[in-house]
């Protein structure tokens, strides 16, 4: 499939693609119980990236916090519901494409192999689209992906990239009518990944709608934040770092103070832990600062670009890469900012940190509000085991900790900013 192609058909799926840290997402129609077992939350573990598989089988606070953003996103896209997005037309024919895609991926993928299995042949899509109703729907399709991305609008497709948008389109809706022949729709994994896709289509559309409009920063916020956080320039942040670094040396824990902290929202809520690394991938100062470091050890206070940094380094290793040794550290830091605290543009001043800073607070408060809303209904085991990748898997990727790469998105429902000392954006 061509990128032009793809194109049309993301656009027709809407924000379904969007979104970062859970890979699925619930189930249309419904305002019952939503109880996901231990074993639930296993299977939806089982299918997030190595690295974000092999933190959760090792850490109880990771599993914790995927359980919290599992839950924040059935209670928003429940809160969708409420509003009454789920019913509109667009977004019920966009729920509907949703299954028609897991549906039909879990039936190819239970037929990888077996004797006798036969793909969806040219002949059967032509079939399809014969059907009563099946030649409106592909039109409709099209209108979608238009209404979705305006730039298409009133674009001609070529033919040749009209036959291949409809291909894919009828392999998806014959795959997931032998699916559900099949009994696929009724598996449980299914189950979960349909209500998942769902549930982050409806939570996506609920914070583009509402909760996005709904943080915006005013001025007077902006300046009532400056005014309360006076570490925001550059004198005070370094005196404020220095304080920190000053409990931190004397036994405080250092997760705990950079929580308490550290300005950097990539890493704060994590206790400061920016994952392995290797050499290239934070800027010089830091860099040059961390792999001085052997485990349990803290830094100065550390300038870059970004503020003021405190680091302590956890753990080392070298690995061969390429028949190279490479050496990595894995590191914490503090992250006191100065004025620039934007590792993917030009340094922000003080008022665009406040700016998002309260943005952040509203967005937090926002989905906080949401959750107690549903809560009554919606039951979430944090409890849950995970098996941990095989070696091979952690060959490729970012270190375990750290988010995979994902389109431009947000992990809940709005999206939240990072700032990390890796150079040139990588994190």
């Amino acid at each position: 499939m061509n990128s032009t192609t793809k194109a049309w058909i993301v656009a027709a799926f809407g924000v379904v693609f969007s979104v970062g840290l859970i890979v699925w997402q619930v189930k249309a129609g419904h305002a019952s119980a939503i109880n996901l077992s231990a074993d639930d939350m296993s299977q939806i573990a089982s299918d997030q990236a190595p690295q974000a598989r092999a933190r959760l089988a090792t850490d109880a606070n990771a599993r914790k916090d995927f359980a919290k953003n599992v839950r924040e996103l059935l209670a928003v896209a429940e809160e969708a519901r409420s509003k009454g997005i789920a019913y509109r037309p667009d977004i019920k024919r966009q729920m509907d494409l949703v299954r028609a895609i897991v549906i039909s991926q879990s039936y190819a993928e239970s037929q990888s192999g077996s004797p006798g299995a036969q793909g969806v042949s040219d002949a059967d899509i032509d079939a399809f689209f014969k059907e009563p109703g099946q030649e409106e729907r592909f039109n409709q399709f099209l209108k979608d992906a238009q209404a979705h991305n305006p730039t298409m609008a009133g674009q001609q497709i070529p033919e040749e990239q009209l036959k291949e948008i409809r291909h894919q389109l009828g392999q998806v809706l014959v795959g997931e009518r032998r699916g559900v022949a099949a009994g696929i729709d009724k598996k449980r994994s299914v189950e979960l990944q349909i209500m998942l896709e769902q549930a982050r289509l409806l939570a996506s559309t609920y914070a583009q709608e509402t909760l996005i409009p709904n943080t915006k920063a005013t001025d007077a916020e902006i300046n009532a934040y400056i005014a309360k956080h006076p570490e925001l320039g550059t004198k005070q942040a370094r005196t404020k770092a220095e304080e920190v670094l000053k409990r931190a040396r004397a036994g405080e824990d250092f997760a705990s103070l950079a929580k308490q902290f550290s300005t950097d929202p990539g890493s704060k809520d994590k206790g400061g832990d920016l994952g392995w690394f290797g050499h290239g991938q934070m800027v010089p100062e830091f860099e040059k600062a961390a792999f001085a470091l052997q485990p349990g050890q803290i830094s100065d206070i550390v300038e870059s670009q970004f503020g003021f940094h405190i680091i302590k380094v956890e753990e080392r290793k070298t690995e061969t890469k390429d028949g190279k040794p490479e050496e990595q550290v894995h590191a914490r830091h503090i992250l006191i900012a100065a004025g620039a605290a934007n590792p993917f543009g030009p340094p922000k001043s003080p008022k665009d940190q406040a700016r998002d800073a309260v943005e952040q607070e509203k967005e937090k408060n926002l989905i906080e509000e949401i959750v107690k809303r549903q809560s009554g209904h919606i039951t979430i085991a944090e409890n849950f085991t995970v098996t941990a990748p095989p070696p091979q898997q952690m060959q490729q990727g970012l270190p375990p900790g750290m988010a995979p790469e994902e389109p431009p998105a947000s992990e809940s429902p709005a999206p939240k900013a990072k700032a990390t000392p890796a150079k040139g954006g990588k994190r």
